[in-house]
């Protein structure tokens, strides 16, 4: 099965800051990814990471149990926690990136 290409593709997703699972949307390019919030959440804005700052990779699951989650970590340590659909490609490409 071929891997699917992200770049120039956004999906949903939900970003963590702090407790609030901020809803938004994540696109791809060539160099990172980009998640930005929608405007009717409670925390707004955007946020890049480069595909180069990524250091691991790593499957969550939401509350416990439901396999949905991902983290990221990047080279500075920061943890940064999605929920995202169809998670096993996006680790797939993000993977293919790195």
């Amino acid at each position: 099965m071929k891997m699917k290409d992200y770049i120039n593709h956004c999906i949903a997703a939900n970003y963590f800051r702090g407790i609030e699972a901020v809803g938004g949307k994540i696109f791809f390019d060539e160099t990172g990814l980009n998640f930005k919030s929608h405007v009717f959440n409670i925390q707004t804005g955007e946020m890049y990471i480069n595909y180069s700052d990524i250091q691991e990779i790593r499957k969550r699951n939401t509350l416990g149990i439901v396999p949905n989650g991902i983290s990221i970590i990047t080279k500075d340590g920061f943890d940064h926690k999605f929920v995202i659909n169809q998670r096993n490609n996006v680790i797939e490409f993000l993977q293919s990136r790195l």
